[in-house]
């Protein structure tokens, strides 16, 4: 069978059921629509490496090919529902499930983070193309809410994995340049020993006790200045000890402290310090947009003979004021080793 059966030379195309209809009828523009949708899934489905979502791509373009047959039959003898509730469903699990390996991000994405983001947008661009002649076709002709929900949802859908693409690149971006960034933050000293004193760093156990004297000088602090804080202590794993809030600090500043300290912890860096590095220009760009980092002022490592044994954080005043908060706090840990109070 050939290919070509000059049955549209005149302009015209036949839908399902035999049905003739002119090519720019908008049954026409709307399922060539959800062809260039299959097409431009099929395409982003060719760099995706993820076996998972290939597998989720290949699905959704199976479906298309009902919802095409669908506009394809749009009133004719032969018009029937072909999008179930399930496949509704299949695409609100998955934006479920692709959104929460994510954080949060409120604001305008540019397309083109990666190849496989690029493509997915431009899949999503098209579907939002279809939509509108749907929307349109409605006007005319019986067609399903379902078709209707599928084509919105599968929008949304396309986003999910392009914006999933987006932050894996990102989170691999940034764990090699946070990599580079403690290394080029490191400095030789040769005149002191290679060797780490293991028996201090292992009896050097950030327990509560200790974080307790900290927060306390903490709080002794923020009294004199008259602002109520919110003081967390980690361990050298950025997992908390001890949360100290103030009476009448605000609330949005427990999770803000925590943050703090578990930014200085992970990345072993006070957290003012990372603000220029996640920067467009800077080595941690893009930083900012993973959840649990704070890259401004009141986040201290704890260090012994250089190593990272724990965290403070400290929220509820101005950056600066979180900062000498926070730096008091650091003393009276470094103050407390010399006088056998921490341990």
């Amino acid at each position: 069978m050939k290919i070509y059966t000059k049955t549209g030379d005149k302009g015209t195309t036949s839908l399902v059921g035999g049905d003739r209809a002119e090519k720019h009828d908008l049954r026409v523009w709307a399922y060539g629509t959800i062809d260039e949708v299959t097409s431009s899934i099929g395409l982003a489905r060719a760099y995706v490496k993820e076996k998972e979502i290939s597998e989720k791509l290949l699905k959704i373009q199976k479906t298309l090919f009902e919802v095409g047959a669908e506009l394809a039959s749009a009133g004719t003898d032969y018009y029937k529902r072909r999008i179930e509730d399930q496949d509704i469903t299949f695409l609100e699990e998955t934006i479920d499930k692709l959104d929460g390996l994510k954080p949060s991000y409120n604001g305008f994405i540019v397309p083109g983070g990666t190849i496989e983001s690029a493509h997915l947008d431009v899949a999503r661009t098209i579907v939002r193309r279809a939509e509108r002649y749907i929307s349109e076709l409605k006007n005319y002709y019986e067609i399903s809410d379902n078709l209707m929900k599928y084509t919105n949802r599968l929008s949304d859908g396309l986003y999910a994995m392009a914006r999933y693409f987006d932050y894996k690149d990102i989170m691999e971006k940034v764990e090699e340049n946070a990599r580079k960034f403690n290394q080029n933050r490191s400095v030789v000293n040769n005149s002191q020993s290679e060797e780490i004193d293991e028996i201090m760093i292992n009896r050097m156990v950030i327990d509560r006790e200790t974080a307790k004297h900290i927060a306390e000088k903490c709080v002794q602090k923020s009294y004199e200045i008259g602002v109520p804080m919110v003081i967390c202590v980690t361990d050298y794993s950025g997992n908390i000890t001890l949360l100290e809030r103030m009476d009448d600090s605000l609330l949005a500043s427990i999770e803000i402290a925590m943050k703090k300290a578990y930014t200085a912890a992970a990345l072993k860096a006070p957290t003012h310090e990372l603000r220029d590095a996640s920067l467009p220009a800077g080595e941690l760009y893009g930083i900012n947009t993973v959840d649990k980092i704070i890259t401004f002022g009141g986040g201290f490592p704890l260090k012994v003979n250089g190593t990272i044994v724990g965290a403070i954080g400290v929220s509820g005043g101005t950056v600066e004021e979180d900062m000498k908060v926070a730096q008091f706090g650091v003393k009276a840990f470094e103050e407390g080793l010399t006088n056998g109070v921490t341990k």
